[in-house]
């Protein structure tokens, strides 16, 4: 059954792991429990709950965005035990959905807390203005935790009032109620949100505009994406000059980012240098879970916009991955290239890196002129912020969804333009003359691109309705240790374009008996 939750300080701080205030707010969170019967009475109970709304972040990302793209071609997981490696191999059940299991359970951890809030607050006497963005905040946080879960499960239960013991007998919803729900939480979030957070971290109108541009695309309902992408386009968001600097911890809360997830060290750090960094002492503390393939390094342009190609006459023979499109050396470790000031590893018979051949400079700490210093305290542990929705996003949906309804405008080559124009990447215009299919099939390489290791590509092609074409191929492996292996990867039409649900709620509540996702 759906595992229900009742906030208390004790639970508000653990959201302190999750997107919050500013950082130093997360030291300050309160550490004891203080019982419901006593709750619900001052303004500091009122923003105590409000933050465990916030808690669940931790749960759905932490040990999920830079894991979603193993599940594509785009990255390679070594290790089965960590959880996502066995669903690239439609491997998962419902008793053991690996990595998804922590994500069916926080979203629903989350919906609890964002219910309980909304059933409780205005109990409360507080200033009103205050009141009405802390119940913003939370129809925003309950409308991107079902939109998880929607997006991976289809249709789910959906309960939206406080946690209580009849919820075991709730009917699953469809996946157009769901998403009617969340429609309706983001335009009430919408009007309640401010456009600039009282503390950073905190979510804002622009993120529920973003969000609402995202699950409206992720729906085929076009009009609707540019709408909600227009207003995003308003609120003076810019790109960050730098897409390496973006992924960077003195550039976090920048102009470029609507939505983010926080993370403090050392109290509420990530792995991501350990998951992410090479498993090379000399190098990095890291393990290797997480390399990204030759597959997505072969889609990367050449600087002058043309298609890479062992053929193509400007390719570097010695290194073709030279004269490639920027983003290429800005998100990825490569042989001929310093990795914490020191070459990037080569065996003796010159397999480069340990599994791929490859290494994610993205959401670490690591660049080529970096020491292994700059792993925090030794440890390898992160708190670089975790980017869910940024504006980059926005404007390549916002192309994407007026492709599909009036073709390659200039409106549409305007948005594609402008992300591939930003300082450090400068990349070629797109051609002229593009008929809607072209541009289409810009658009989604642009989209592989430019989040690339940012855990968006495993949703993009199960939405393009294409994951049985991309997901079901062989990833080749050039690592030292692998020496040109393969993995086969497995996606099944029938069954794996949606997870299963956890067999303890098919066993405990009544109406699932026979709500099982097909395939499963």
């Amino acid at each position: 059954m759906i595992k229900t939750k009742y906030i208390t300080i004790g639970l508000a701080a653990l959201s302190s792991l999750a997107i919050s205030c500013k950082k130093d707010f997360l030291n300050k969170l309160p550490q004891d429990s203080v019982s419901p019967e006593v709750f619900w009475k001052t303004e500091e109970d009122a923003k105590a709950a409000n933050i465990g709304c916030y808690s669940a972040l931790w749960d759905v990302t932490t040990e999920v965005l830079p894991y979603l793209d193993v599940l594509t071609p785009n990255a390679y997981s070594n290790y089965p035990w960590e959880g996502w490696k066995n669903i690239s191999l439609s491997a998962q059940t419902p008793t053991s959905l690996g990595g998804m299991g922590g994500v069916y359970t926080g979203a629903y951890g989350g919906i609890s807390a964002t219910n309980n809030f909304l059933a409780n607050i205005d109990k409360i006497q507080m200033n009103e203005e205050r009141k009405a963005v802390m119940k913003g905040e939370a129809y925003f946080l309950r409308a991107y935790y079902y939109s998880l879960l929607v997006n991976y499960w289809g249709g789910v239960i959906m309960v939206l009032d406080s946690p209580n013991i009849d919820q075991i007998n709730a009917k699953k919803s469809s996946k157009e109620e769901v998403y009617a729900q969340i429609e309706k939480d983001l335009t009430t979030a919408a009007g309640l949100l401010p456009l600039e957070p009282a503390e950073k971290g905190r979510v804002t109108k622009g993120a529920a505009y973003g969000l609402l541009t995202r699950v409206s695309l992720y729906q085929n309902k076009w009009n609707d994406a540019v709408k909600a992408a227009s207003e995003v386009m308003k609120l003076g968001y810019q790109l960050f000059p730098s897409y390496r600097g973006l992924f960077l911890e003195a550039n976090e809360n920048n102009s470029e980012v609507i939505f983010d997830v926080q993370f403090l060290q050392p109290r509420f750090p990530t792995n991501w240098d350990i998951y992410l960094g090479i498993y090379a002492p000399t190098n990095a503390p890291g393990w290797s879970s997480i390399e990204p393939t030759q597959d997505l390094v072969d889609e990367y342009e050449m600087k002058d916009g043309s298609k890479y190609s062992a053929g193509n006459p400007i390719v570097d023979p010695k290194d073709p991955n030279n004269n490639r499109d920027p983003r290429l050396d800005q998100t990825i470790f490569r042989k001929g290239v310093l990795y914490n000031s020191v070459p990037y590893p080569v065996t003796e018979d010159g397999w480069p890196g340990v599994y791929t051949g490859y290494s994610y400079k993205k959401y670490t700490i690591y660049d080529n002129n970096t020491s292994l210093s700059n792993a925090i305290g030794g440890t390898g542990l992160s708190q670089i912020n975790g980017i869910v929705i940024r504006y980059a996003d926005v404007l390549l949906m916002y192309a994407e969804a007026l492709n599909e309804l009036s073709g390659p405008t200039a409106e549409v080559y305007a948005a594609i333009n402008q992300v591939r124009a930003r300082p450090s990447v400068k990349m070629p215009v797109l051609p002229s003359g593009l008929n809607k299919e072209q541009m289409r099939e810009r658009i989604r390489h642009e989209r592989r691109i430019e989040f690339a290791g940012e855990g968006l590509y495993y949703s993009d092609v199960r939405r393009w309705k294409i994951a049985e074409e991309v997901l079901n191929r062989s990833i080749v492996l050039n690592g030292g240790q692998t020496k040109g292996a393969t993995e086969n990867r497995i996606f099944r039409k029938d069954k794996d374009y949606l997870m299963p649900f956890p067999q303890k709620d098919i066993d405990n509540a009544p109406n699932m008996k026979d709500q099982q996702n097909p395939g499963y």
